[in-house]
């Protein structure tokens, strides 16, 4: 069972975050995934299932070391142990207005709402490289760390169910197109979560929320 909104806004309260928990995401004229308001979800592969295990991003046995690398493994997010695999998909807030910081620099996809993206387990936020080295494997680090950005982006062209999006890195600089990608196209648990240039046609950066 997911827990109850106050609970999940209590434990982020401490790192300034609770605020986004009330405030969902607002989708572009291209219907982006907009991620559920005050709740957790598990972030999982829909096309990686070749020995029939679905697979989600996950951290290791429920790590709160920095700069824990992140894997995919078996999902159970649901389960009693699953901790690890629990992320809440929290709007950046602007400090000013207390409103979603929308990323007007990339030219692709402009507008688009930019995300924190918080597990419950470790406290802290997914985290692509700051010098952003094609093939690093992601980790998680506190949310105030440079590269804990990301992007929903469903602009892809894999699927039109409207679930599909891709996790896109987001920086200043629109010339960097880079997306969380599964390592390999197996469905292996310990599969490495790395980053990758963002192909629309790349089955191994396509996720959905559970």
């Amino acid at each position: 069972m997911k827990p109850p909104i106050r609970l999940l806004a209590g434990a982020l309260a401490a790192m300034g975050l609770a605020a986004g928990l009330t405030m969902g995401g607002t989708g572009t004229a291209r219907a982006d995934v907009v991620p559920p308001s005050g709740t957790w979800s598990e972030i999982f592969s829909p096309y990686l299932h070749a020995q029939g295990n679905t697979l989600c991003f996950d951290d290791p046995s429920g790590s709160t070391a920095r700069d824990q690398p992140m894997q995919l493994w078996r999902c159970h997010g649901y389960a009693s142990n699953g901790t690890m695999e629990r992320w809440a998909i929290i709007p950046v807030l602007d400090s000013v207005t207390d409103l979603p910081i929308r990323d007007w620099t990339n030219q692709s996809d402009p507008g688009s709402p930019l995300y924190y993206v918080y597990n419950l387990a470790a406290n802290e936020c997914l985290t692509g490289s700051a010098t952003l080295a094609l093939g690093q494997q992601l980790t998680l680090d506190p949310c105030t760390y440079v590269g804990t950005r990301w992007e929903l982006s469903s602009d892809n062209a894999i699927s039109s169910s409207g679930t599909d999006f891709q996790l896109h890195l987001w920086t200043s600089n629109p010339g960097f197109q880079n997306c969380a990608s599964a390592s390999n196209f197996t469905d292996s648990s310990g599969t490495r979560l790395v980053i990758e240039p963002c192909s629309l046609y790349d089955t191994s950066q396509i996720w959905n929320l559970g």
